[in-house]
C-alpha cells in the first residue's frame, strides 16, 4: 500500500510540473514579417523606364530611377518603436549601368538590368503598429565610411561618387533621362547625397497594421516620382549635384515630404 501512495504521489507532483511547463500565459506569440512595396508612379501614371511622361507641356524620359531606404522603424499602437536590424536597401528600375563608367577603380564593370520594388521585413515582434518610419539615403555613419557595411550597403552598385565631399560617399537618390519643351531638350541627371540631406520620413498607417507568426500582411506605398521634382526648373538645371548644393536640398525635402504616400495595407 506505502509503495502504491508513493506511485500516486510521485504521478501527481509530475502532471503538475508538466501542466506547469506548458501553462499558455508562459508562452510568446512568434515573431512575423510583413512586405513593404515601393509602387514607383509619376504623377498618375505607373512608372516605367524609356516611357514618355507629359506634364506641364515638358515630357519626362527616364532610363534609371534608384534609391536608398534604410533604418526602418514601425511604431505599435502604443508607442513602442521597433528598429528592423540592417535595414539599408536600394530600390531600383534601372537598365544595365556600366560600372566602368562610373568609377573606373570597380573592377566589375556590369551591373544588371534590375527592377526592385519589394522589401521584406522579418523577425518583427508580434503586435499592433500604426506607423512606419524609414530614411531616404544613408546615415553619416556609414555615409563617411564605406568600409562599413550593413544590410545591402556596398560601393560596388554604382550608388557612390567622389565628387560629393573630399572622400566618396553614397548617393542617396539618382534619376537619370531625358527632358524636353518644345525643340529644346535636355539630359537630365537628378541626384541628392550628402549627410545633410539624409531625411526621415514617417507615415501614419491608415489602419492597424496587425504582425503575427501566422499572419502575412503587406505595406504598399506610392513613390511618385514627378513629386521629388516638384517646384524645380529642370529646363534650367536638368543637372544636380554637389555643385547645385540649393537645388540638391529641395530635392531631398521633397523625398521626404511629397514623395511617399501609403496606397494600401492588407
Amino acid at each position: 500500500m506505502k509503495k502504491f501512495l508513493a506511485i500516486i504521489t510521485l504521478s501527481t507532483l509530475l502532471f503538475t510540473s508538466c501542466s506547469k511547463d506548458k501553462d499558455p500565459v508562459n508562452v510568446v506569440e512568434a515573431e512575423g514579417k510583413t512586405t513593404l512595396t515601393f509602387d514607383a508612379v509619376f504623377g498618375n501614371q505607373d512608372f516605367a523606364l524609356n516611357k514618355d511622361f507629359t506634364v506641364s507641356g515638358k515630357t519626362f524620359n527616364f532610363n534609371k530611377f534608384r534609391y536608398w531606404i534604410s533604418n526602418v522603424v514601425l511604431v505599435s499602437s502604443n508607442g513602442t518603436e521597433f528598429k528592423v536590424p540592417g535595414s539599408y536597401y536600394l530600390l531600383e528600375e534601372t537598365g544595365v549601368i556600366n560600372l566602368k563608367g562610373v568609377n573606373n577603380d570597380l573592377p566589375t564593370t556590369v551591373y544588371p538590368a534590375t527592377k526592385r520594388e519589394d522589401v521584406v521585413l522579418k523577425d518583427i515582434p508580434a503586435g499592433d503598429y500604426k506607423t512606419l518610419k524609414f530614411a531616404v539615403g544613408v546615415d553619416a555613419k556609414y555615409n563617411d565610411n564605406l568600409s562599413l557595411l550593413s544590410g545591402e550597403l556596398s560601393p560596388l552598385n554604382g550608388m557612390t561618387n567622389v565628387s560629393w565631399m573630399w572622400l566618396t560617399s553614397y548617393i542617396f537618390t539618382s534619376v537619370t533621362g531625358k527632358v524636353s519643351e518644345g525643340a529644346n531638350a535636355q539630359t537630365l541627371k537628378i541626384e541628392t547625397g550628402l549627410n545633410t540631406n539624409y531625411k526621415t520620413v514617417a507615415l501614419d498607417l491608415p489602419q492597424t497594421l496587425t504582425v503575427s507568426g501566422t499572419k502575412s500582411s503587406r505595406i504598399v506605398l506610392n513613390v511618385d516620382l514627378a513629386k521629388a521634382l516638384d517646384g524645380l526648373d529642370v529646363m534650367a538645371t536638368p543637372v544636380v549635384g554637389a555643385s547645385q548644393g540649393t537645388v540638391m536640398a529641395a530635392v531631398a525635402t521633397n523625398y521626404a515630404t511629397k514623395v511617399f504616400t501609403v496606397k494600401s495595407l492588407n
